[in-house]
């Protein structure tokens, strides 16, 4: 009689270790999966952060008192309700009482008509205020925000009757579309003017003297003094031509006029012909300009050079390059430093000045903000973050829209080469020999 064939205690255990891999490999990945039901681990590696808040927008949020209720005006199936999920949970992830509802338009139409809304709207509301909004963006969402957290309106006056600048006119030499970026965050701009009215608003948040081209009369400096007695903020646009009639509020800033115009010559290094055109690229340590480091351009600016009297502080915003100057004569032909009329740099370009909480900005150009210059560089940016730290809302700072670096992938030829090789070749041969390996395995076992 044959003897049977008995397998070894070491092959059956081997047998018994290959049967029970892929029972292991089931529990883990049920552990795996029940894991990730209770815990939401998120982590963002796009180049520009893009599917994280910017701090800007986390101190928007937070600067909301209160709930906040989002709701959404979209059909069932609308192929934009998922990027309003997507937008929403980035905040949510930071406020446990933000809650976003989707409302059918269908199904509220009286709703829709006594609200003034639409499909497609977004409404935010918080402590019975509310904004209304079309764009699914950041930006969109956080001005949104921040209108919200003002509590109020808020206005800025722009002193008009001089030849000054205008936030309501389209022309290159206003500043209209400024005006709007403001109007975004919730600073409603107006003109005053002060030889018809006699009198500063008392709702005006601060004042602004944009390049005026002609005199003040007496009683009009007067108002603006009284104003700023009283502990107004005020924003004050120079240019080269001084304003003597303005004689008694310099004197009463500490700021030292000049008749000149900054001359920079490193500016044709980077292709500009323009000696008049001052870009500014490093700026000085102040919390209206905490982590902004874009390029601005300002035409034809002029130094601001301030010595205030007690109890007034001030602190230079940013600065020319040290080979700029001040050139006292007209800008025609060939413009050159003249040793004894003209004045060398650094030459500091914009300045603040604080009396306790009261705020003064003084920038040394107004041609940065105008409707010609004010898509240039960080111009916009700068302009709202200066306006932002005058009225004290330190923490609003407006978002700049910058498109991510990472929205596409872009490969070299030999890149593409090697990942269709890796996909069609490498992959499939790995698996093969790990196969391979594990049938030598049991043949051998």
């Amino acid at each position: 009689m044959a003897n049977a064939v008995r397998s070894s205690p070491s092959a059956r255990g081997a047998r018994l270790r290959y049967a029970l891999w892929p029972l292991g490999i089931v529990v883990v990945a049920l552990l795996v999966f029940r894991l990730t039901l209770r815990q939401r681990v998120v982590s963002d590696w796009t180049h520009a952060g893009r599917h994280t808040l910017t701090a800007a927008s986390a101190a928007a949020l937070a600067a909301v008192t209160g709930p906040l209720e989002v709701s959404v005006y979209l059909p069932t199936g609308h192929p934009s309700r998922e990027a309003v999920q997507a937008l929403v949970g980035r905040y949510q992830r930071l406020r446990a009482n933000l809650h976003l509802h989707f409302v059918v338009p269908a199904e509220v139409p009286e709703r829709l008509r006594t609200q003034n809304l639409a499909e497609g709207d977004l409404v935010i509301a918080a402590g019975g205020r509310r904004e209304q909004l079309r764009i699914y963006t950041e930006t969109a969402f956080t001005n949104a925000l921040a209108r919200l957290a003002r509590q109020e309106d808020q206005w800025l006056a722009f002193v008009t009757g001089h030849g000054e600048r205008s936030p309501l006119r389209g022309a290159n030499f206003d500043v209209s579309d400024f005006a709007e970026a403001l109007a975004q965050r919730g600073l409603k701009a107006r003109e005053i003017n002060l030889a018809a009215q006699h009198v500063i608003p008392e709702n005006a948040t601060a004042v602004v003297i944009a390049s005026p081209q002609i005199d003040y009369l007496p009683g009009e400096v007067a108002l603006i003094e009284q104003y700023l007695a009283r502990g107004g903020a005020l924003l004050w646009l120079r240019e080269p031509t001084p304003t003597p009639s303005l004689a008694a509020l310099e004197k009463m800033l500490g700021l030292v006029p000049h008749a000149m115009t900054v001359v920079d010559p490193g500016t044709q290094a980077v292709g500009i012909d323009n000696p008049a055109l001052v870009l500014v690229t490093r700026f000085d340590h102040h919390p209206a300009l905490a982590q902004f480091s874009a390029t601005v351009v300002l035409p034809y600016a002029t130094p601001v050079m301030t010595a205030p009297p007690a109890p007034w502080q001030h602190s230079v915003l940013f600065e020319s390059s040290p080979g700029a100057w001040g050139e006292t004569a007209p800008m025609s032909g060939d413009v050159a430093y003249t040793a004894g009329l003209d004045l060398k740099g650094p030459l500091p370009l914009a300045q603040t000045l604080t009396r306790g909480t009261q705020r003064v900005v003084v920038v040394g150009d107004g041609d940065f903000l105008s409707n010609t210059y004010l898509g240039n560089g960080g111009n916009r940016a700068l302009g709202t973050r200066l306006i932002e730290w005058l009225v004290t809302r330190d923490g609003l700072i407006a978002i700049e829209h910058t498109p991510a670096a990472d929205t596409q992938l872009n490969f070299t030829r030999w890149q593409t080469g090697l990942l269709g090789g890796g996909f069609l070749f490498i992959l499939p041969g790995v698996l093969a020999s790990f196969g391979g390996w594990l049938w030598w395995c049991r043949r051998h076992a």
